[in-house]
């Protein structure tokens, strides 16, 4: 599966990329609403995240990214907005990811699709 959009690098010293991120769904939600859009976070490192914002369907002309995907291995966690930080807590108690799908609806529901590799006492 192929993830199209339009890619930043985000620093992640001090949490900042929450507040950046925010910022960049917001800019593009005023253009295609945000229902419309899912953001794909992957590349982590100590300092920072790759972020990308595409459509959930068509694509965007001034996309500058493409992210090869994993077809299979997803894990769907479906909430409110407002509780992001307690899903997020919960998600990452197993450990890092490989990628992260998020979909927001402006009244306030979210989807997080994630996929991490398997664990060191499992088989990939």
């Amino acid at each position: 599966m192929l993830f199209r959009g339009i890619g930043r690098t985000f620093s992640t010293d001090e949490d900042q990329q929450y507040e950046t991120i925010d910022a960049f769904w917001d800019e593009l939600a005023a253009k295609y609403g945000r229902a419309n859009l899912q953001g794909l976070g992957y590349g982590w490192t100590d300092r920072s995240i790759e972020y990308v914002i595409g459509l959930r369907r068509g694509e965007m002309e001034e996309a500058n990214r493409t992210v090869k995907l994993p077809e299979t291995g997803w894990f769907s966690v479906h909430g409110r907005t407002e509780n992001l930080g307690k899903i997020y807590e919960t998600i990452y108690r197993e450990g890092r990811l490989d990628f992260e799908i998020e979909r927001f609806t402006d009244d306030g529901d979210c989807e997080i699709l994630y996929i991490r590799s398997a664990r060191p006492n499992e088989k990939a």
